[in-house]
């Protein structure tokens, strides 16, 4: 665990040399420092921090109020998790930060009454987590990285007119799941068939990617941990067979080589769900601050990729890029 903004601020209050009785009239009428309240944050990250929890940090940092913010890393394992809930309950906190759509429902599963500000979860509302984009019904409120799935897989069309489409997911992470029937509902949309390759531990990744191989025209990424936490041997497998690929997570286009990402900034995301953390701050309820997404997608092409695998990327796509990794 990790302490940040541990200090306490200080109301100034000395005024110079104030001789004789004067100085007796000056404690009696200030007799010490005041000290501003300090608000307790605890910060779980499911898959260690992201770029999410820098702007997270960055946004309460702006703020007038005097933070101690404490990190947890659930490593993707959920016995830790628990454990780390069980901490915060006996150690109780103002709010409670959570990235991930697991570790979040199961923070929400144990602890009602605490404020929570979820992050990077992707289907809030189909997960359960809220009940709604206008008020979560409980004692959590957040930003979601959802993206619409269609716009992500139509500029994956400009750059490969594909048939068969592959889909690499944790079958184990609701949010996985979601993400999958959303693309499987777009087959017949769109005039492809789905394919897919199931991931949920390091060895699968030898026994189910060799089966992609002359199967799949294009492979698409969902926003899961695990996925990302495997991206950079996924990705191995992915570019040896030269399958394009198109991935929901921004940082495994320049770290693990997918080629390209279609997503929201996490950072700025990060800085949304501080905002409502400040509100919470304020005194407002959590159920009365609507949950948000963000309205604009940064788009990402790996070229080193693209001459990997021997894809020619249009004009067209390279245009709109926010981010070539050359």
């Amino acid at each position: 665990m990790i302490q940040l903004f541990p200090h306490r601020r200080l109301l100034p209050f000395f005024f110079g040399f104030i001789p004789g009785i004067w100085v007796l009239i000056f404690f009696i009428i200030f007799p010490g420092p005041v000290i501003a309240k300090e608000y307790r944050i605890a910060m779980i990250t499911w898959r260690g921090e992201t770029i999410a929890e820098k702007g997270f940090i960055d946004e309460l940092d702006k703020s007038t109020y005097d933070i101690a913010l404490t990190k947890y890393y659930a490593d993707q394992d959920n016995f830790r998790l628990q454990k780390i809930i069980t901490q915060i309950q006996n150690t109780p906190v103002d709010i409670i930060y959570v990235f991930g759509t697991t570790a979040t429902k199961a923070v929400l599963l144990r602890i009602k009454d605490t404020p929570v500000v979820f992050n990077i979860v992707s289907r809030p509302v189909g997960s359960g987590i809220i009940a709604s984009w206008e008020s979560s019904k409980n004692n959590a409120t957040g930003a979601s990285n959802k993206v619409s799935v269609i716009h992500q897989l139509k500029t994956l069309k400009k750059v490969i007119t594909y048939k068969k489409l592959g889909i690499i997911y944790n079958p184990k992470e609701q949010n996985s799941i979601i993400q999958r029937n959303n693309v499987k509902r777009l087959e017949n949309r769109l005039n492809f068939s789905l394919k897919e390759y199931r991931i949920s531990q390091e060895k699968d990744i030898l026994k189910i990617l060799p089966q992609m191989k002359n199967k799949v025209d294009a492979v698409f990424l969902p926003a899961d941990s695990m996925i990302k936490f495997l991206g950079e041997k996924i990705m191995e497998t992915v570019n040896t067979y030269k399958i394009p690929s198109l991935s929901s997570v921004g940082s495994m286009v320049p770290e693990d080589g997918v080629l390209m990402g279609f997503v929201p900034k996490y950072y700025e995301l990060g800085r949304i769900a501080a905002r409502k953390a400040i509100l919470i701050l304020n005194g407002k309820n959590p159920s009365d601050i609507p949950s948000s997404v963000l309205d604009h997608y940064h788009v990402s092409v790996n070229m080193k990729t693209a001459r990997k695998i021997n894809i020619q990327i249009p004009m067209s796509v390279l245009v709109m890029a926010n981010q070539i990794v050359r």
